[in-house]
């Protein structure tokens, strides 16, 4: 029997032998090639009690995260344990708006009621929402105060929010949506996995390995 085949053998031995958590973690996925790692990791998140915090990078206006929606709130469904939120990036000067649309949206109370809306609007209704006016309209038409959209869209704490995309942004650098981070000290894409399921499983991947790591940063 040569050489190669025994330590083969031996590698196969060994990987049968580690424990169900530690085999989950030897995968093909490469850091650099599948995932990135943040050059400098997020603050800890106390707020998130102990979950693993998963961020996702879109805009409304991206074709390739309205489809990719529906692919994530199914995943979402399936980890429930796992802290999630969403960072609308800022690529140019037209995704300001939507920026500041989301972060209304939040404050406002009605992201998880309308988020979808918003996608299906631009991207299914011909409705692109780019101006305030248009935003407002389409917010009362779904049941939103209109004097408290002007307020909150204008706020300060909206404008604070929008400011804080472009420190989020540096730390991992977002050139594609839809992106997403991982605990605060991972990132990966579509263009970065290969594909939106693929990231999905490189997210899977990197959540197990934050897990088995018994740390958690934020997002």
């Amino acid at each position: 029997m040569s050489k190669s085949t025994i330590a083969l053998l031996a590698l196969v031995g060994l990987l049968v032998s580690l424990p169900a958590g530690a085999q989950s973690l030897i995968s093909r996925y490469v850091a650099g090639d599948d995932y990135k790692v943040a050059d400098t990791p997020a603050p800890r998140a106390k707020r998130d009690h102990g979950k693993v915090r998963v961020t996702e990078f879109f805009l409304y206006s991206c074709p390739h995260c309205y489809h990719f929606e529906p692919e994530l709130n199914a995943w979402r469904k399936q980890h429930p344990d796992v802290a999630f939120s969403r960072v609308p990036v800022l690529f140019g000067p037209g995704s300001q708006p939507y920026a500041r649309l989301y972060y209304t949206e939040v404050a406002l109370g009605v992201v998880d009621r309308l988020h979808d809306q918003i996608f299906d609007a631009i991207h299914q209704n011909g409705r692109p929402l780019t101006s305030e006016g248009q935003m407002r309209r389409f917010m009362v038409a779904h049941g939103v105060d209109g004097r408290r959209f002007d307020k909150v869209y204008n706020s300060q704490a909206v404008e604070d929010d929008v400011q804080g995309i472009i420190a989020r942004m540096r730390r991992y650098p977002v050139t594609a949506v839809p992106s997403i981070s991982v605990a605060g000290r991972y990132w990966t894409s579509g263009q970065v996995a290969g594909s939106n399921p693929r990231m999905l499983k490189v997210a899977d991947y990197l959540i197990d390995r934050v897990r088995a790591a018994g740390a958690d940063d934020g997002g």
